[in-house]
């Protein structure tokens, strides 16, 4: 029962993608070639559903999977709007990412090129990028933010007629508080719904028709390769757009699932178990997703809600699948709920993906320089793939201009300075950082982490599990010292015995 209901608690924080995925998937329809948002519902439900089936199965990992939020604005305006193609032929470059990926996972090649192409801080620098640009596609849609003739944008109608806006201000304080004050696990959810009752009441949009309906397969089987011939001349975009979608996945499928595998406890000498079946779920998920019309999927770090619960196995990623499964027939509900009501989640969803900020050292111009350009060229081109090459195009050229001083440093190598990170012991930031994961957690600083580590190496030396600072003193009685001075280990008495005399 605790996989089970560990698996209910992860699907309600995770259930918010089925009504925020289709609002920005949609941006990429035009008049002349339209998407149904509910048959972007439908997509997004059965993408969810069969990856995580696929995780649980597959990996055996207490981890649900979703389309990726960031995967899903730069397949609208990065893909269709850049490069000018259509919703359909942009998903065919989220059908090849997912089979690169899965070739990749079979070939033991992920975490090889998570390890070589991108710096540590550049990968935090793109998370970083995408909430801005997430939090700016927020503040358009509540209205707050306005196009400018003058100043590119500006501040938008805050007259009490523009009763659209205030709404969104209000959801945003309800979640906020939520969040903050209760720690209320599906806050982003609850908010939303909040809001779309209160649109329904006052008339600002029409109710929903109906409830239950059979699913929408409008976007299904759409995929085109047209733009794919060599004679057109969107065969660049779509190979650049391919590989944006493939690398940033890699990246954010192999922080997120060793920080939650982690979390969970479940790391095998520092490495996730079934790595590459999980690469494998998130790619077969991305192919399976790309057929039903929606972009790329990837582990959802709202999981750790359910983690949090006690979860270690698959079952709780199947849990999630069924649950999504059958979110599939309400899309005549989700369909109602206003555009507004999900734009605060993306705001706030931005907020969360600020974390990794704190793991940049901005004292060194070789780290800072690149992370600030990736930072900024995102949002203000509107553009991710635009900022990450930029980002990576400054890497190497600080490395060319450094070699004549001998001060060359390879970009994949340089470690970024080292904090603890916001979410605690295993922890990665990605660009799916929570509130629930950071509930969960207090921040502790370096030396505390050290003598984490080392009570873990020796508790596994004792035949015992890796735990904390405080279970190890209670469970030793005070006699702790006494048996590591029997242990002959020098290095780890005197770690304890520093972190004794600060902490206690």
């Amino acid at each position: 029962m605790t996989e089970v209901r560990a698996g209910a608690i992860a699907w309600m924080t995770m259930s918010y993608i089925m009504v925020v995925n289709p609002v920005i998937i949609c941006k990429a329809a035009t008049p002349d070639n339209p998407l149904d948002p509910e048959a972007v519902m439908t997509s997004t439900a059965l993408a969810a559903s069969f990856g995580s089936l696929c995780a649980g199965l597959l990996g055996d990992a207490p981890l649900g999977l979703m389309p990726g939020m960031g995967l899903n604005a730069y397949f609208a305006f990065g893909i269709c709007h850049t490069f000018g193609v259509s919703w359909q032929e942009a998903l065919s470059c989220c059908l090849m990412s997912g089979i690169i990926l899965v070739t990749f996972s079979v070939m033991g090649l992920c975490n090889y090129v998570v390890g070589k192409v991108l710096s540590e801080h550049l990968k935090k620098a793109i998370t970083v990028a995408i909430g801005v640009f997430q939090a700016l596609i927020g503040f358009q849609t509540m209205g707050l933010v306005v196009s400018s003739s003058d100043t590119l944008v500006t501040l938008g109608d805050l007259s009490l007629s523009n009763s659209h806006l205030y709404l969104a201000i209000a959801g945003f304080l309800l979640i906020s508080a939520l969040l903050v004050v209760g720690e209320v696990r599906g806050a982003l959810l609850l908010g939303i719904w909040a809001m779309a009752v209160t649109a329904w009441a006052l008339g600002l949009t029409d109710p929903p028709k109906g409830i239950l309906d059979y699913p929408s397969f409008g976007s299904s089987i759409s995929v085109s390769f047209d733009a794919w011939n060599p004679n057109d001349g969107n065969l660049p975009a779509m190979i650049a757009g391919t590989a944006v979608l493939l690398f940033v996945a890699l990246f954010d499928l192999a922080g997120v699932q060793y920080g939650l595998m982690g979390m969970a406890g479940l790391l095998r000498d520092g490495n996730v178990p079934r790595s590459s079946s999980i690469f494998s779920s998130a790619g077969l998920a991305t192919i399976a997703g790309a057929l039903f019309g929606t972009s790329p999927i990837i582990i959802a770090n709202e999981s750790s809600a359910g983690i949090v619960e006690g979860a270690k196995t698959g079952l709780m990623a199947i849990t999630v699948s069924v649950l999504f499964f059958f979110s599939a027939f309400i899309g005549p509900l989700l369909a109602a709920v206003p555009h507004v009501a999900t734009a605060v989640p993306l705001v706030l969803i931005g907020a969360f993906m600020m974390a990794p900020c704190r793991g940049i050292d901005w004292e060194n111009l070789r780290i800072a320089l690149p992370s600030f350009l990736t930072m900024t060229v995102v949002p203000f081109t509107y553009s991710i793939h635009t900022g990450i090459i930029v980002g990576i195009l400054m890497d190497f050229f600080l490395v060319a201009a450094s070699k004549p001083f001998g001060k060359v440093v390879d970009p994949a190598l340089i470690p970024s300075k080292e904090h603890t990170p916001l979410l605690g012991k295993g922890a990665v930031m990605t660009p799916h950082i929570t509130p629930y994961m950071t509930m969960q957690v207090s921040i502790k600083d370096s030396k505390a982490d050290l003598v984490k580590q080392l009570l873990a190496k020796l508790h596994s030396a004792q035949g015992g599990p890796p735990t904390t600072v405080l279970d190890c003193l209670e469970h030793h009685s005070g006699s702790l010292l006494d048996e590591l001075e029997i242990r002959k280990d020098s290095d780890l008495r005197n770690a304890l015995e520093a972190y004794l005399d600060d902490e206690i």
